[in-house]
């Protein structure tokens, strides 16, 4: 029965009156109920303010029996249900209570204390079916609080009342409401009902034609007209789902994301590349709006992205966003996408919605910024080495000079009818010629790596003698503060490494120096125990050299930190700086066994702590470099192509005792041995020269002479020298410009071999 449509009609619309009515009774209620609670608070408010005035005046003179008196006489009201009198600590000084509307109020004394409010302020609100206030009492201090507790029993019987009588009002409508539907509506739904039964049979039969009896016209043309129209709309829906499964596989087999909307930018389809990319699933999403799912951040933002897709809709036109952008997934993952919408059009050029076609590009614009950081890298080395190369060329012929000059001035002293005044005189030339080695040593030592050669050094005495470079660093804004330790012990370190540690921490600490600052420079000694490996880097327990350089710069977060000490990476403006400075520094630490460490935070400058094994101070060679050595009588085959450099290197080497063979070429010198007869002990050969290096030649000469002994030479750098000369460490090497000291500590040690 309740199938049928009349049926259906009018207990749904008597259904849907009722609930009108029952509605409107209820707000008509609620709304009096409002107005009277309204009305009841405001009531409520001056009340409890008024009582809470009374009852400071009671508290004041400590007359408490008066103050029961007031509040009993507040508890006559007729709403008034309770009336409570506390201080501000919560003990209860007075309590009021009624146990309904209909009884007498009484004081009771079985509440010793009660939650007090915080603070001061006044307030005013529901408890289950009370309305309760709390008001201050207040006489220049705060002495406690008026609770006062009214009933809402009567705002409740006044919704219940309006809403029986809207209700009893409404009956009455419905009653006569359904009658009127019953008459009006019953007699067209007869010939609707014989219609809907053929609609049903036709639907269920899917473009079966469907009988029905004949013999009226209308009956019969709409019957021929839903048979015609159920066969085409049978064969249109078996091509619409093949349509709509070729047109799924192809979405699902391109390799780009592509999300399909509707005109009101919701979700109606996503591929498994979107779904992967935005880690929805397509059900999950199925009708959401487009900005839950396309979270793209990167260029110009969430909003003008979206707002530039929404585009497509409104101007029914193609986009493509502008370079990459990065789209976060569900999960937080993000990937780096291109993005190209286009409008959805029918046959009829009416608008469906919009398509977006989503690249993964991540792996893409990856290797595009490694590209990018591998050629920032490789141009910094290309400089690097064009500088070393510079330096390296300038420092070889500056070397030779320096070597004629230092050999000519060393010689001239040990002349025995010189002056006093002329003594002086050598030797300040010989100083003079010594410094400038030293300072074409250091900035060697800038520019690359300089061949090591460990010596045990006083860090104190060799840092003091840099001051004066390093201030040039530094520039005369920035105090640069030294502070050498007592009794420091000595480090066996090569003093061009320690030429680079300190120019590269103090170029660091000047480059994060904004304007006027200091740089502290301090040493002393320490020592390391088990307790301490932890914290300076598992260094084996011992006596070490610490040396520490403070600046007072921008200082560096605990993220840049973390990196400081990689090769290539660095915090300044494009080019500031090449990223190698730290690197550097970190890397001759190792080397020499020991350890750095940073401190630092944002603002507050940055230390850096370095720890060098100490070493004895009666080591041996600290003995051998400061006894002469003496000469000999082995033979020497001289082979250099500066003659200034021949005839100084010849002259000492003859004043030492040893028989020299000069030579101006690899050419001569292979032309001395292969027709001189006597004994060559050690070949003494510069190693970068015209024609033929030095290497090369000693192997060229050692076919013939097996037992001679080989000594290399040279004004440039070890990089250079490992290139061009295939010079390796294990080589015995003397580095231009030498003294006779130095000439001869070579050559006794090359012989001796």
């Amino acid at each position: 029965m309740f199938k049928r449509l009349d049926v259906k009609i009018i207990v749904s619309l008597t259904m849907i009156l009722t609930a009108m009515i029952a509605v409107y009774g209820w707000r008509i209620g609620s709304r009096q109920q409002s107005v009277y609670v309204q009305s009841l608070s405001n009531n409520l408010r001056v009340l409890s303010h008024s009582y809470a005035d009374n009852a400071a005046n009671f508290l004041v003179v400590k007359d408490y029996a008066g103050l029961e008196s007031q509040m009993m006489n507040a508890a006559h009201i007729p709403e008034v249900l309770s009336v409570l009198v506390i201080e501000p600590d919560g003990n209860v000084l007075c309590n009021v209570v009624r146990p309904s509307r209909g009884e007498a109020p009484h004081l009771t004394y079985d509440v010793r204390h009660f939650p007090a409010p915080r603070g001061r302020e006044p307030s005013l609100g529901r408890e289950g079916d009370q309305l309760v206030s709390w008001a201050p009492i207040l006489a220049g201090d705060h002495l406690g609080w008026v609770r006062m507790a009214l009933t809402l029993e009567t705002a409740r019987d006044l919704q219940h009342a309006a809403w029986r009588s809207s209700l009893q009002i409404g009956a009455l409508w419905i009653l006569v409401g359904t009658l009127l539907m019953v008459l009006v509506v019953r007699p067209p739904l007869r010939a609707i009902r014989e219609l809907s039964r053929f609609a049903g049979e036709l639907q269920d039969r899917k473009g079966a034609q469907v009988p029905v009896q004949r013999g009226v016209l209308e009956i019969d043309s709409l019957a021929d007209a839903l048979n015609h129209s159920s066969a085409r709309l049978h064969e249109a829906e078996k091509r619409l789902v093949a349509e709509q499964e070729r047109l799924a596989v192809t979405l699902q087999s391109i390799g780009d994301g592509v999300i399909a909307t509707d005109t009101g930018c919701r979700i109606v389809f996503l591929n498994h590349v979107a779904e992967t990319l935005t880690g929805w699933k397509q059900d999950e999403v199925q009708g959401e709006h487009l900005d839950r799912v396309l979270r793209i951040e990167g260029g110009a933002g969430d909003a003008d992205a979206l707002r530039e897709l929404l585009s497509v809709l409104e101007a029914r036109r193609t986009l493509e966003l502008p370079g990459t952008r990065r789209l976060r997934s569900k999960n937080g993952t993000d990937r780096t996408v291109t993005v190209n919408g286009a409008p959805i059009l029918d046959a009829a050029d009416q608008l469906g919605g919009m398509v977006l076609v989503i690249k993964d590009v991540t792996e893409k614009a990856e290797m595009e910024e490694e590209r990018r950081v591998l050629a920032h890298q490789l141009a910094q080395s290309q400089k690097m080495e064009a500088i070393g190369q510079l330096a390296g060329g300038v420092a070889h012929d500056f070397n030779n000079m320096l070597g004629v000059i230092i050999g000519h001035a060393e010689l001239a002293l040990l002349a025995n009818d010189l002056s006093g005044q002329m003594q002086d005189r050598l030797r300040e030339i010989l100083d003079a010629a010594s410094r400038s080695a030293e300072i074409t040593r250091q900035l060697l030592a800038f520019s690359r790596q300089q061949h090591a050669e460990p010596k045990v050094l006083d860090l104190n005495e060799t840092i003091a003698r840099m001051l004066k470079m390093l201030h040039r660093l530094i520039g005369e804004d920035i105090d640069l503060s030294w502070s050498p330790g007592f009794e420091l012990s000595h480090v066996r370190l090569d003093p061009s490494q320690l030429d680079q540690v300190m120019a590269n921490l103090c170029v660091n600490a000047r480059d994060a120096i904004a304007g006027i600052g200091k740089i502290e420079i301090f040493t002393d000694n320490v020592m390391v125990g088990s307790a301490e490996r932890a914290r300076v880097g598992d260094l084996a327990p011992g006596a070490y050299v610490r040396l520490v350089v403070a600046d007072s710069g921008c200082g560096m977060s605990a993220e840049v930190m973390e990196r400081i000490f990689e090769p290539f990476y660095t915090t300044k403006q494009l080019g500031r700086g090449t990223g190698l400075g730290l690197a550097t520094v970190f890397g001759i630490v190792k080397q020499n066994g020991g350890h750095i460490e940073v401190t630092s935070s944002v603002g507050k400058g940055s230390v850096f702590t370095v720890y060098f094994p100490a070493v004895a101070t009666s080591s041996r060679e600290v003995t051998q470099e400061k006894k002469r050595p003496a000469g000999g009588t082995e033979s020497v085959l001289l082979v250099e192509d500066e003659p200034a450099i021949m005839e100084i290197g010849a002259t000492i080497l003859k004043q030492l005792g040893y028989r020299v063979y000069p030579a101006a070429s690899p050419e001569e010198a292979i032309d001395i041995s292969e027709n001189s007869k006597e004994k060559i002990d050690l070949l003494l050969t510069d190693i970068i020269m015209p024609g033929m290096n030095g290497r090369d030649l000693s192997e060229r000469l050692l076919e013939s002479r097996p037992e001679m002994k080989c000594l290399f030479m040279s004004g440039y750098t070890s990089d250079v020298i490992a290139e061009r000369g295939k010079i390796g460490a294990e080589m015995c090497f003397l580095q231009k410009p030498f003294s006779v000291e130095s000439l001869a500590l070579k050559v006794r040690e090359a012989l001796a071999s």
